[in-house]
């Protein structure tokens, strides 16, 4: 038991031996910098401001269709939203124009038939027109604007 307690004292005079060289000597590690750590390479006290940007103010049908930018990517809306803004309940200008039967030239873009059926609540039944979870258009799809990327991504830029 003797031995016991003279082992752990002597490990703490040499631990605090240790230490007291350290501090004396200097030898401890650089602090670093708040402007070094994270992606932003700023102070983590300075609130950024967001560049200034101008949305896609273009109307329905002067652009193209747009690329998607990945695979799975919901599509770009190819004109300016902000006319039809905000989606409420009772007024979704996108299905108004949107909601039909086929792609003619010059004519919008339908509607996709997977946005007709409730895959939670009622899977394989078709709705005649889309279901709650996909009514929110700009929940998915964005128009685009003269932004920067944030990260190197290769997006399609507006006109």
């Amino acid at each position: 038991m003797n031995r016991g307690i003279a082992i752990l004292v002597g490990m703490v005079a040499f631990l605090a031996l240790g230490m007291t060289a350290f501090i004396v000597t200097g030898n401890q590690p650089e602090a670093t910098s708040d402007r070094e750590v994270g992606l932003s390479k700023s102070s983590i006290f300075d609130v950024p401001t967001p560049a200034a940007f101008q949305p896609d103010e273009s109307e329905p049908g002067e652009e193209s269709v747009l690329a998607r930018p990945f695979a799975i990517a919901p599509p770009l809306v190819p004109h300016g939203v902000a006319d039809f803004l905000p989606i409420t309940r009772d007024a979704n200008a996108c299905i108004e124009c949107h909601q039909v039967a086929e792609k003619l030239e010059g004519e919008p873009t339908p509607i996709p038939a997977s946005h007709y059926e409730d895959l939670r609540n009622a899977p394989g039944k078709t709705r005649s027109s889309p279901v709650g979870s996909r009514y929110n258009c700009s929940a998915c799809h964005v128009s685009l604007t003269d932004a920067s990327p944030l990260v190197g991504i290769d997006w399609p830029q507006a006109n």
